[in-house]
């Protein structure tokens, strides 16, 4: 069954942001988002990564000396509309950090803020 947008667990937002990608026997690939939320992020890199891959994501903030979170993930979907990273760890700053970046550009503020507040970190309470 395919996920709806009402059934998402976070809004994904269209944030512009670079995103570098590392994993096992994969060279290392920095791209643009298409779309990031508290979950996961969706990327259009040129080459697909195999579902299941076990990787770390390092968000860029800024242009030079940009603050990084970084985030464990695993590649969930990898099709002809890009390659979508769950993420499955974030430390404490990362969480603020992203928190403050997804509140920052939100169109609805208050409905980013009711579904932080229904989840423990990246997972519901």
């Amino acid at each position: 069954m395919k996920k709806t947008k009402e059934s998402r667990e976070f809004t994904r937002l269209s944030i512009p942001v670079n995103i570098e990608v590392s994993a096992d026997g994969i060279d290392p690939f920095t791209v643009t988002a298409l779309n990031i939320s508290m979950s996961g992020v969706l990327l259009s890199p040129d080459k697909k990564l195999p579902m299941e891959t076990q990787c770390e994501v390092h968000i860029l903030l800024g242009e030079q000396d940009p603050l990084i979170i970084v985030c464990r993930g695993k590649v969930f979907r990898s099709d002809e509309n890009g390659v979508a990273i769950g993420f499955t760890e974030m430390d404490m700053s990362g969480f603020e950090h992203m928190k403050n970046l997804l509140l920052y550009n939100a169109p609805d503020a208050d409905q980013l803020d009711d579904e932080f507040s229904s989840h423990k970190g990246l997972r519901p309470k």
